[in-house]
């Protein structure tokens, strides 16, 4: 452990990324498989099932709710669809209630962590947060933010929302009383927010890109972690707690283990040219998917450390792994794809 830190902070970056920048088949092992995961071998094949023009526009964001039986989309028009995962197949999506409220594009979505009907969603323009009841198909409630905003992250509990906005002001929302219980403005980039553990983790261009982790809900400061060469624009934890993945604007995707209060990193994907606008785990933690401005998805198998390119027609805004199976969907313009 000592002789990688000592690696990751004398020797010039540049010498590092060299080392790391191997052949797919000789990635080492980095993540094992868990108990849960069943079989540990890999699929010999990915297989897709389309939903043709599941909204009249193109398709920012998505989200599997916490039991993986349903999935919500928000598209630029205006929309936000609940879609029932088959239960006997597992492979192919209903439509289940079209909610209509907002007023713009919508944004970026995010189901409750443990109630599965409840969901968050924010549009372009709108300086709001709105909710909903996707079972009685309902906005249950809508909260004013202090700007048009990004991106935004329930706390474990679900009783907090973190709001990250355009002017790089992030406030914190208490959802059991609907009120903004305070906000920080930045001098610098802010970009998606994670929690991990009882503490937030942002995505920032602080000294061009860090990884900061911040004190919760006192919103201060405690440690800035630099891996990329660009503002860092995405960031995943895995489903155990013990790895983060960040994706920057210098196309290059970081795996970092997850210590107390520190981030090291582990491992530097290569493979993409172009800004990295999405990252997921799967539900066993053996998949990570990145994906961003190119036209494509890459598939990491980290028990195997073996790598799979997915070539689309478009870039891909966001991807999200099913929370209880090997299912990952996706959206291309205003389809919507499952890779199974």
């Amino acid at each position: 452990f000592i002789l990688s830190l000592f690696f990751f902070f004398v020797i010039p970056r540049t010498e590092i990324d060299a080392r790391r920048h191997l052949s797919p088949r000789s990635w080492p092992r980095i993540i094992h498989t868990s108990n849960h995961m069943g079989s540990s071998s890999a699929p010999t094949s990915w297989r897709t099932h389309e939903v043709r023009s599941a909204h009249r526009n193109k398709i920012f964001c998505l989200d599997w709710n916490c039991t993986g039986s349903q999935l919500a989309t928000g598209s630029s028009d205006q929309s936000v669809k609940v879609w029932k995962l088959d239960k006997a197949s597992s492979r192919s999506l209903t439509l289940e209630s079209d909610l209509r409220s907002h007023s713009d594009s919508v944004m970026y979505l995010r189901f409750h962590p443990s109630e599965p009907d409840k969901l968050a969603s924010t549009s372009g323009r709108e300086k709001s947060l709105k909710f909903w009841d996707t079972r009685a198909a309902k906005n249950t409630a809508t909260l004013s933010t202090p700007g048009n905003n990004l991106y935004f992250a329930w706390s474990h509990d679900g009783n907090y929302i973190v709001v990250g906005n355009q002017k790089d002001v992030v406030c914190t929302v208490d959802v059991r009383k609907m009120s903004i219980i305070n906000q920080v403005e930045y001098k610098y980039q802010v970009n998606e927010p994670v929690f991990l553990r009882d503490q937030l983790l942002l995505g920032t261009g602080k000294h061009g890109s860090a990884l900061e982790f911040v004190s919760f809900p006192q919103m201060e400061h405690v440690a800035s972690f630099v891996g990329h060469t660009a503002s860092v624009l995405s960031v995943a934890v895995d489903p155990s707690g013990r790895y983060v993945a960040s994706g920057g604007g210098d196309a290059l995707v970081c795996l970092w283990d997850a210590q107390e209060d520190a981030l090291v990193n582990v491992k530097t994907f290569y493979h993409m040219e172009n800004p990295i606008r999405a990252i997921s785990f799967s539900h066993d933690s053996r998949y990570l998917t990145m994906s961003g401005d190119d036209a494509c998805l890459y598939m990491e198998d980290l028990v195997d450390g073996l790598s799979e390119t997915i070539d689309l027609k478009a870039s891909v805004e966001e991807s999200s792994w099913n929370p209880a199976s090997r299912i990952m969907a996706y959206p291309q313009n205003d389809s919507l794809f499952l890779i199974y």
